[in-house]
């Protein structure tokens, strides 16, 4: 089709190769220029704490230091955890804390190539919210791939989990028996175009944002997407889903909120049904998209306050 189209026009293939490049390089440089001069506009809103070397950022909101703490844990690549829950959090933090840790290559924490095993991201994220003095016991609260730790978290050190809940949130089994899948291919493809700055030309949901914090997750969005520590983490999603998996299912409250399965795997839903039913979990369903917390926070913070209240009790 491409050389139909390249002979009716008389455009040859290797001008159109040549066009691409030079388009994709001065692309690569506005990109490096443009993050070096957004560098100082990007101001956290939040806790910069050092972890193993490396700066973290932790978020947390609400007064009442005596009511249980929230840990909301983003789900994979995202880019902005700290925008991308506020739907969600903003509707409960009169009554709880929260606090939004995010991981190194997320949000306003540090980009590095390092290693992204399971056991390691959660020591990060337990010695970031240490450096900036809450403890637990605590509720966690993961999307999709941060799953993973907070089950892993609940597996190694069950007196500081009281309960998880759990947004779309992956189980082991998705990953093991490849419901869902990393497409390495595509993810090394997409990588290379996001770090030359292709995600320029996407929009960013407002999410109900104040124009500085809109501002403030579009810069993030534009130095974030597909970096390399996510990359590292996307290809370890496997081997730490059978570390998980091998740790076994947790005995704690959980509270599965499963969306229609349409942007993940038609076997999604089965999935979060089995091990709802191997954990003992309670499962409420959205007919929405991945998500959840962006399209429907009003019905979760319900949800959560009843989640709460049973624990509590």
């Amino acid at each position: 089709m491409l050389k139909k189209i390249l002979k009716r026009t008389g455009i040859g293939l290797a001008i159109l190769l040549g066009v691409v490049i030079s388009f994709l390089l001065i692309l690569a440089i506005v990109h490096k220029k443009s993050l070096a001069n957004e560098r100082e506009e990007i101001i956290p809103n939040g806790q910069l704490v050092v972890v193993n070397g490396r700066s973290m950022h932790v978020y947390i909101e609400g007064d009442n230091e005596n009511a249980p703490l929230l840990i909301f844990m983003s789900g994979g690549g995202t880019a902005a955890p700290v925008y991308d829950f506020k739907p969600l959090y903003s509707l409960l933090s009169d009554e709880y804390r929260i606090a939004v840790v995010e991981k190194i290559g997320y949000g306003y924490s540090e980009i590095a190539d390092i290693p992204r095993d399971i056991d390691t991201i959660l020591s990060e994220t337990r010695a970031a919210l240490a450096a900036v003095g809450v403890s637990s016991p605590y509720v966690l609260v993961p999307h999709s791939m941060s799953g993973l730790e907070a089950l892993r978290w609940a597996q190694l050190y069950p007196d500081e989990v009281t309960g998880i809940i759990g947004i779309d949130m992956a189980i082991p089994s998705v990953y093991i028996d490849g419901v869902v899948k990393v497409p390495r291919f595509q993810l090394a493809l997409l990588s290379g175009l996001a770090s030359v700055g292709i995600q320029r030309f996407l929009p960013v949901s407002d999410l109900s944002l104040t124009a500085d914090e809109h501002r403030q997750a579009k810069l993030l969005f534009y130095r974030n997407t597909l970096n390399k520590t996510f990359s590292n983490e996307a290809k370890s999603v496997l081997d730490n889903a059978i570390i998980v998996k091998d740790g076994g299912v947790p005995d704690i409250p959980i509270l599965l909120l499963v969306s229609d399965g349409k942007e993940l795997s038609e076997k999604w839903i089965s999935y979060q049904e089995e091990f709802a039913e191997q954990s003992g979990s309670k499962i409420e369903y959205f007919d929405c998209g991945h998500y959840i917390h962006q399209h429907e926070p009003e019905q979760i913070a319900d949800l959560l306050r009843d989640f709460m209240s049973d624990v509590s009790e």
